[in-house]
């Protein structure tokens, strides 16, 4: 709104209702605002001056002017052609308009419609005073709109626009280009310097891509450490210079903040020339970017490993939630022998499903049970059946625990309710630890196994020699077991390197007083070596393959 007058506008060929008006309400003031006139003759003049004032407030139009529907048409071009909203429109009667009154007001978005003896009666004062309250109201709406929708759509920490305005261009016709970027080790300047300084460095990374990049791109900030550049289209292979030169010039920038020199490096996402959800895309690719290292570029296509993963994650998702509920998460049972004396000594509880009348192995669904938060439902069955059998029979049993069953909330409730139901001895079961991440950094497991080492539980350590293992963990922990992984036993006899492996554990653990698991030992050859090397126990096919039964 103008700061000085309230601008209402009158359209209409009769000369005298101008004066009429003019002399009635111009220069008046209404809610501390001066009331100014403009004069239009006919739609064309109207047109004019609605292009060189955007805030009028009010449009007194006549119906009939150059044309018997000229005031109607000029309506229309208000509220379709312009958008404009905000304007109150009141429609001045004409004898000469052919169209009847309930049909304008039914018909055309007008806020009003008065006759001429009240236009020049006054009668106009209030109308108008009315009017411009209205005015007011709707404009403060709109206001309120535009800070909420802008609100909604910043970012809070940089001032760039968020996710939500991502995806609202992403949604406009035609093909896009859009790279994520992530600043790698973002978490670590967090801890390490504290929260607002984090928010300083994305304030800077932010300012640095819009410095660089906002000419060619739209520059965005999604969340935490996440930004995003939007292409329109463009020519591919130019698009993918630029990226690699986005990435050289983040690793190259000097960022000083609070007087502290820092460099960052940003791992990339990037879809070229693409339509349809292209922020998924871009993310799947970001993920698989991730895979490969930090301050790496990932193109999106269909053909991504990650996209392979979480394909198979969803399918056996599915069928695991299937299994538990049809109650086809099955026990197989693996004897352990004692090479010394030649005795089965226990057996370790395998889990299968099955699925269509097929058995798979953990090969198959575990990686999607932990992705789906249902491993720790197949621990439990494992080790209820592990405490029922020690309570039927003379074996000890080992069950296979994870990292994520260990974190698990309910773990030791759980533990205790089945020790309860079956009233066993501790000492006869073994959890026998998987390592998908190392286990000798995390205080949080480390203090579980020790509490579980002190109800009398026996500790293994599962796949011992292979990605996570380490020597340190039998510092760390108290641990009754060692498996060596199945990769190094199943070569033995012919792989030097194998052969050395085994070895050192060997070695190292006998020395701890730890004894030894082999796993894997398929063939007589493979056992009559790790028997003459000292291994403690077999495992393997040719002791026996997994049974659904004792």
């Amino acid at each position: 709104m103008s700061i000085n007058f309230l601008e209402i506008l009158l359209v209409d060929n009769d000369i005298s209702l101008h004066e009429i008006i003019s002399n009635t309400i111009d220069g008046i003031k209404v809610f501390n605002k001066k009331v100014k006139i403009l004069h239009a003759k006919n739609a064309l003049e109207a047109k004019e001056l609605i292009k060189k004032n955007s805030d009028i407030s009010i449009a007194f139009i006549d119906v009939a002017m150059e044309t018997p529907d000229a005031g109607l048409m000029l309506v229309n071009y208000i509220r379709h052609t312009l958008n404009n909203e905000n304007m109150r429109i009141i429609i001045i009667d004409s004898e000469d308009s052919p169209i009847p009154t309930d049909e304008i007001l039914e018909h055309y978005d007008i806020n009003d419609y008065k006759d001429r003896e009240c236009i020049e009666s006054q009668r106009l004062f209030n109308t108008v005073r009315i009017a411009i309250k209205q005015y007011q109201q709707f404009k403060d709406i709109q206001d309120n709109r535009a800070q909420m929708y802008k609100k909604m759509t910043t970012n809070k920490v940089s001032g760039l626009p968020n996710r939500m305005k991502l995806s609202e261009n992403i949604g406009t016709a035609g093909k896009k280009s859009l790279i994520l970027l992530n600043i790698d080790d973002f978490s670590v300047i967090n801890n390490h310097n504290g929260f607002e300084f984090g928010d300083k460095v994305l304030n800077a990374f932010a300012e640095f891509l819009e410095k660089n990049y906002s000419k060619d791109a739209q520059v965005f900030h999604l969340e935490a450490d996440i930004f995003a550049m939007l292409y329109l289209q463009e020519n591919i292979s130019s698009i993918e210079e630029k990226i690699i030169k986005i990435k050289d010039d983040i690793y190259n920038n000097l960022f000083i903040i609070d007087n502290i020199s820092l460099h960052l490096t940003a791992t990339l996402g990037i879809v070229l020339n693409d339509h349809g959800n292209i922020i998924q895309k871009a993310e799947f690719a970001f993920k698989e970017a991730r895979l490969n290292g930090k301050n790496s570029i990932q193109k999106y296509s269909d053909k991504l490993n990650i996209l392979r993963t979480i394909h198979i994650n969803a399918l056996w998702t599915r069928r695991i939630r299937n299994a538990l509920e049809k109650k086809n998460v099955l026990a197989y049972f693996q004897p352990i022998e004692n090479i010394k004396t030649g005795k089965i000594q226990k057996y370790e509880i395998l889990v299968r499903i099955e699925y269509k009348g097929e058995i798979y192995s953990p090969y198959h669904f575990l990686d999607a049970a932990r992705y789906s938060g249902q491993l720790f439902e197949i621990f439990k069955i494992m080790f209820d059946v592990a405490c029922k059998n020690v309570s039927t029979s003379n074996y000890n049993f080992t069950v296979n625990v994870s990292d994520y069953d260990l974190k698990h909330p309910k773990f030791f409730e759980t533990v205790e309710y089945i020790l309860k139901k079956y009233k066993i001895n501790t000492n006869r079961i073994c959890f026998e630890i998987l390592e998908n991440n190392s286990i000798s950094q995390d205080t949080e497991i480390q203090n579980v196994l020790q509490k579980l080492h002190g109800l009398g539980f026996k500790l293994a350590i599962d796949d011992f020699g292979a990605e996570c293992s380490n020597f340190g963990q039998l510092n760390n922990l108290k641990i009754d077991f060692i498996k060596i992984d199945g990769s190094y036993i199943k070569n033995i006899v012919e792989d030097k390197n194998s052969q050395i492996i085994a070895q050192t554990i060997l070695d190292f653990a006998h020395k701890k007083e730890i004894p030894v698991i082999a796993e894997f030992v398929c063939s007589k050859e493979v056992y009559e070596y790790v028997k003459k090397i000292g291994v403690d126990y077999a495992q393997g096919y040719i002791i026996s393959e997994p049974k659904n039964s004792l």
